[in-house]
């Protein structure tokens, strides 16, 4: 026994004095290392461009968090059209992601029918997740839920993002024209521009926006829901029209639809013209588009870099723009020209909205990191100094602080143009850049007050489209071919098309996606609703 006593001691002396050897072998900086366990990856999914020091953020991140999250970032970055493509296949083939970018005006309603993403309820206001708790009240979780449950992040910075048609001042006053204030000053511009720059593109377009609102209707809708405010994720465009005292629902109609669809709705809702007049300016306006502007992705590039003349965007991408046109066109200047009239005269109530985000952030249900990938969002939004860090890049480098409320960007923030609508967008913490105009700031802070909106009807419905997934699936692609050719103004014969197309659509459950609209909604109403 006394025999067996020493020999483990021995033998554990033995390992000890090894142990110890092999430690002072070791260089003094690795002695000195505290323990540093492999990061957890999660993967995230964006469309756009990758920010040429996005890995630089990421690092710093990393550095911050290793010892409180352990959380490595992977981003993959597609344009729209893969995006839109890939995002769709890989859902439905089960493939892991821990995050993706969706919204109603992609296929955020489809894929929760579908039962692609998680319920996130759990996760809000909720004490043991207090970044979300303080930057998400429930009042705005409540305007952005789905059949009762949160299945995405809801991202926005304001209920509505401005639209803007960016003019060359410098180019406008070398024309010898004034301010532009009308539609008619508007193509007076891109007339002269065509006449004196022949080889420039008056007004550049994005290929799956098109003209987006311009000649949009602007009557205040009190009991209908048409473009540019239809309900969100049915498959095609439909126009919903009420009773005036909005309890019943008198009938959905869409694209090339007969004329007996309208007959039954007050004026001037039975004219079909009163929803799509707009296509005809489309195509009038054509003319000063590009030639290729259904694959055009990008089309700040071709006004960056001085080979259009305008282009339309939104009030959020100001300084963004008119820093890449400076930057790349010495003497250049840049204008606005707010193309909704009563934005443009910022009127009160002028502005409908169902106080929805119009970009989200889901985590699909195959992942297995949700806890992990929800306390990095919590991170995120529990300080200032975290989401600036997304939000703006690196402190010092790209940017500066300008006050509480804004950020003066620095000559190297144009390595860092992260898309802030897919991840960071917030009302409570998203900062107000310095270098605005101030103009834009002025649009800004009107876009921030609570009276310049008023709530559109049937506000707090949401369509459930799990009963015509099939048919949504079918319908959708025909239907959004269809109104990008109408958007872009390519087809002068767009009610025939519209009519034959509308035939075709019927073949594939147009009217079983009409009838299910229209049942929910009337049931919507009848349950106290409005």
């Amino acid at each position: 026994m006394k025999k067996k006593r020493t020999a483990v001691l021995l033998t554990f002396v033995m390992i000890f004095f090894s142990a110890c050897s092999m430690v002072q072998s070791q260089p003094e900086n690795m002695r000195n290392a505290p323990y540093s366990p492999e990061l957890q990856e999660l993967k995230f999914m964006f469309f756009g461009d990758k920010p040429t020091d996005m890995d630089i953020v990421l690092q710093e991140f990393e550095r911050r968090t290793k010892d409180i999250l352990g959380l490595k970032l992977i981003m993959e970055w597609d344009a729209m059209e893969e995006y839109r493509q890939k995002l769709k296949l890989r859902l439905a083939a089960g493939e892991e992601f821990d995050a993706v970018f969706d919204a109603s005006w992609l296929s955020l309603e489809q894929n929760v029918a579908q039962g692609y993403y998680q319920k996130l309820d759990k996760y809000f206001n909720n004490d043991d997740y207090p970044g979300l708790k303080k930057a998400f009240p429930a009042a705005y979780l409540e305007s952005n839920t789905i059949n009762g449950h949160l299945y995405a992040i809801p991202l926005t910075q304001l209920f509505y993002d401005i639209e803007i048609v960016y003019i060359r001042k410098d180019l406008r006053e070398r024309l010898g024209l004034g301010p532009i204030e009308s539609y008619a000053d508007l193509e007076a511009y891109l007339r002269a521009v065509a006449s004196a720059y022949p080889d420039m593109v008056p007004l550049a377009l994005k290929g799956d926006r098109g003209f987006f609102k311009l000649f949009a209707n602007e009557d205040k809708q009190t009991h209908y829901r048409m473009a540019p405010h239809m309900i969100s994720g049915v498959g095609a465009g439909f126009q919903v029209v009420l009773s005036k005292d909005a309890k019943h629902v008198l009938g959905a109609v869409t694209y090339g639809d007969p004329l007996s669809a309208y007959e039954d709705f007050p004026a001037p809702l039975n004219d079909p013209e009163f929803f799509y007049g707009s296509f005809d300016r489309y195509v009038a306006w054509n003319k000063y588009i590009q030639k290729d502007v259904l694959t055009e992705r990008n089309p700040q590039v071709l006004f960056a870099a001085g080979k259009s003349a305008a282009s339309e965007a939104v009030l959020s991408n100001w300084t963004e723009i008119r820093q890449k046109l400076i930057t790349s066109i010495p003497g250049a200047e840049l204008e606005g020209f707010v193309y909704s009239s009563c934005q443009r005269k910022m009127e009160k109530g002028c502005i409908g909205t169902d106080y929805r985000a119009w970009n989200n952030l889901a985590i699909p249900v195959t992942s297995k990191h949700v806890d992990e990938t929800m306390k990095f969002l919590d991170w995120l939004f529990q300080s200032q100094e975290n989401h600036d860090l997304f939000e703006l890049g690196m402190e010092g480098d790209h940017w500066m602080k300008a006050g509480n409320e804004m950020y003066k960007p620095m000559p190297t923030a144009m390595n860092y143009l992260f898309p802030r609508y897919e991840l960071t967008w917030n009302p409570t913490m998203s900062r107000i850049n310095a270098d605005n105009a101030s103009e834009a700031v002025e649009l800004l802070r009107y876009s921030a007050d609570p009276e310049t909106y008023y709530r559109l009807p049937l506000a707090g419905f949401h369509f459930d489209p799990s009963p015509v997934k099939t048919e949504i699936a079918k319908v959708q692609p025909v239907s959004d071919q269809m109104a990008q050719v109408f958007r872009n103004g390519l087809d002068p014969a767009w009610r025939s098309t519209a009519a034959k197309t509308n035939l075709k659509l019927r073949s594939l459950g147009l009217e079983k996606i009409r009838s299910e609209l229209v049942k929910q909604i009337q049931a919507y109403l009848d349950a106290g609703g409005t």
